[in-house]
């Protein structure tokens, strides 16, 4: 709602003061400026629980970036406190709740952020500095903490891939190839820790990407020189940050089991849920609840899927989740 109050104020004022039994109504100029830090406040979380409640792309490689948003708020409402107290009793007690549950970073949000061709170890230990900075908690050896995680979890997959060689390279020698055994001598130069680290080092010393990227697309094209990390990624990726979608099929039931249709038997019902689901997943609309608008979409200011299809010319398709229903995709 501040979002919406805030560009009109100066026609707010402007009506107040029309009328003489309105102007005890009117906010200063400080009150104005407190509800601009609450807005700035709140928006980094509506960012983040729109964000990262999304269904149809990860999300795990960018809850920390949005921890991240969180904390410095809380660090900028924290200073604004010198001048002003009046958000220190709501900043105080969110500040509790949030270390309640963000003290510590879970590991695979980290590893996730580090497989991210845009942050990798190297930036990801800085933010993860700052983050420590901006809550005020004390930051110890953050740089050895992330660099452990990653290649546990990478020693951890790579030893399942190696499991897996040995036997196809018997296979291969079997087969009365004369390059048997230059095979066997590569496998087992693959097989050596040293070289299966190199893996892990040439994409922390490769250049960082300077642009967002698919990152599923990214790791599809990467797996041929980076298979371990490659799996670690589809693995990851794979797990939502948010359980919104799989709770809003849940609330779907509401609108199937009503006044009128109250005598469904659980087999019947069970089976509506279930297609119902389905088919919405299939026409990527498990957002969509009928007689609102998509989060997704008015997050980034497109307008729902009938104003983009009345107005191509300035509906990017592509800003928002809602391009997959597009006519001509």
């Amino acid at each position: 709602m501040f979002h919406r109050v805030l560009p009109y104020k100066d026609v707010i004022d402007n009506m107040l003061m029309s009328n003489s039994d309105s102007i005890q109504l009117m906010l200063s100029t400080g009150e104005w400026q407190q509800l601009q830090h609450v807005k700035d406040f709140l928006k980094a979380f509506f960012d983040a629980t729109v964000k990262l409640s999304c269904s149809y792309t990860p999300s795990a490689h960018e809850l920390l970036q949005h921890l991240f948003a969180i904390s410095k708020v809380y660090r900028d409402i924290r200073e604004l406190e010198n001048r002003d107290e009046t958000l220190a009793p709501i900043v105080q007690a969110m500040t509790t709740k949030f270390l309640k549950y963000w003290d510590d970073v879970p590991l695979v949000t980290i590893i996730a952020n580090c497989l991210d061709p845009q942050w990798k170890v190297k930036y990801t230990v800085k933010m993860m500095q700052k983050y420590k900075e901006n809550l005020g908690l004390p930051a110890h050896n953050e740089e050895g903490r992330v660099n452990y995680a990653l290649e546990t979890m990478f020693n951890l997959y790579n030893s399942r891939i190696n499991v897996a060689r040995p036997a196809s390279t018997r296979s291969s020698a079997g087969s009365g190839s004369h390059h048997g055994l230059l095979d066997e001598l590569r496998d087992e130069d693959d097989l050596d820790e040293n070289a299966s680290m190199n893996e892990l080092k040439s994409y922390n010393l490769g250049m960082v990407e300077k642009h967002p990227v698919d990152i599923l697309d990214y790791w599809k094209r990467h797996s041929s020189a980076s298979p371990t990390l490659a799996m670690m990624a589809r693995d990851i990726f794979a797990v939502p940050v948010s359980t919104v979608p799989s709770e809003s099929c849940f609330s779907s039931a509401n609108r199937i089991l009503t006044d009128k249709r109250s005598k469904l038997g659980p087999n019947v019902f069970e089976r509506l849920v279930c297609m119902k689901d389905w088919i919405d997943a299939e026409n990527r609309t498990q957002h969509f609840v009928p007689g609102e608008t998509s989060s997704c979409a008015e997050t980034q200011g497109s307008g729902t899927a009938t104003e983009a299809e009345s107005d191509d010319e300035e509906y990017d398709p592509k800003d928002t989740e809602l391009w997959y229903l597009r006519k001509n995709y």
